[in-house]
């Protein structure tokens, strides 16, 4: 299985340590990372920060398709936080709140 990770320096650091193929975007880069990453993973991985860059319509393809699986994440500092899904999880498997 190959792992992407599209993310800041820090917390790329230890997705590469465990072999993960790293993307760490420059300004104005991370919608050409994500492509990428898309392209050659079988799972994607990418920081709240990154994943703002990406237009809507664009990431939520992304995240609905059934390959590769894509997931936003938080990053190692915490400082970017992924928006939270419980409710549309939820909602979609008729589970009520």
């Amino acid at each position: 299985m190959k792992l992407a990770v599209v993310a800041d320096e820090v917390t790329a650091l230890g997705w590469r340590l465990i072999g993960a193929q790293v993307h760490v975007p420059a300004p104005g880069t991370a919608r050409g990372c994500f492509r990428e990453a898309l392209g050659g993973a079988d799972v994607v991985l990418m920081t709240a920060e990154h994943a703002r860059a990406i237009p809507a319509t664009e990431l939520n393809a992304a995240l609905l398709a059934s390959k590769p699986l894509v997931l936003v994440i938080a990053d190692l500092r915490h400082r970017h936080e992924p928006p939270p899904i419980e409710e549309e999880v939820r909602r979609a498997l008729g589970v009520p709140a």
